[in-house]
């Protein structure tokens, strides 16, 4: 199992411009940040239809030289956001090896009915919107409900709040809309940023609570512990049923069934010889007692 570290980005886009992406990343590691996702868009709603069984998604970009050089500062993951408008979708997803390469899964829903599919049967982590279309796509209860068992998480990206007063008006009312239908349950923060003039730091971001309607803890955990659980849930739907060795630090003790046995019938037993031993001593008391009676009795009727 992958370590992580809080604060937590997962969605920054990947850009062919090494010096971006590079620029984007020390900004982030200078504001806090420890763990983050370089993040790629794939649309399946242009894809023309492919023949069944065929690869249709892409292989996640090479970041090994960022990885080399963020090693001790940062943790790169690798996401991909998919962006579908029907459930045919569900099955390319079931075919594919490349998938199994990405450490996230976010699916963008751009109808009702794929938002709903998203929010039910989706084999993904991740459920975020466009900023462009956002708000027309509202997520009902019972939805809401059925993502939340699953462990699916709803991502608000705040760059397209900074760009512009329309992308944060729509964002808002996304927000608004967790908060009716979920009580703002199961959501984290993301920056979507494209350069590093749109990154925040986690204090920051975790204060946009207040505008979307989360409460403080809702706020602080959009950006930490959620991150955290929702790396776990990944990395389980990734690996599936694994074997896992644990090694412990400290010296291991055996114990013998049989001699625990003798022991506890030892004790017993001596259990039982005290309690015999109190008995005894009790019955020479009582028969001294009598005997000094007795005296006293012969005393008396000899002073009579």
């Amino acid at each position: 199992m992958e370590q992580t570290q809080a604060f937590y980005d997962f969605c920054i886009p990947h850009n062919k411009d090494d010096k971006i992406m590079r620029a984007t990343l020390s900004e982030l590691v200078d504001l806090g940040y420890k763990t983050i996702a370089i993040d790629q868009t794939f649309d399946h709603s242009k894809k023309e239809a492919a023949k069944r069984g065929t690869e249709i998604f892409p292989e996640p970009q090479s970041i090994q030289h960022l990885r080399k050089e963020f090693d001790s500062k940062l943790k790169i993951l690798q996401r991909i956001t998919i962006v579908y408008v029907d459930v045919n979708v569900a099955h390319a997803m079931s075919v594919s090896m490349n998938l199994r390469k990405f450490n996230l899964i976010a699916g963008q829903p751009k109808t009702d009915a794929a938002l709903t599919h998203c929010c039910t049967s989706f084999n993904g982590d991740i459920i975020t919107f466009d900023s462009l279309a956002g708000s027309r796509l509202l997520v009902n209860r019972k939805a809401y409900q059925i993502a939340i068992r699953r462990g699916i998480f709803f991502e608000l990206k705040y760059s397209p709040a900074i760009t512009d007063s329309n992308y944060r008006k729509d964002m808002i009312k996304v927000a608004q809309n967790y908060c009716t239908k979920g009580k703002s349950k199961n959501i984290i923060f993301s920056s979507g940023a494209a350069n590093e003039f749109q990154v925040r730091s986690p204090c920051d971001v975790a204060n946009l609570a207040f505008i979307f309607g989360l409460s403080e803890d809702q706020g602080k955990n959009a950006v930490n512990r959620f991150c955290r659980q929702l790396f776990l849930r990944a990395e389980s739907r990734r690996l599936g049923k694994t074997i896992m060795f644990v090694k412990g630090n400290g010296p291991i003790v055996f114990s013998d069934s049989s001699s625990d046995d003798n022991e506890s019938a030892a004790e017993d037993d001596e259990m039982d010889s005290m309690e015999t031993g109190d008995a005894e001593i009790e019955d020479f008391q009582n028969e001294v007692e009598s005997e000094n009676s007795q005296d006293r009795d012969r005393k008396r009727i000899k002073l009579a």
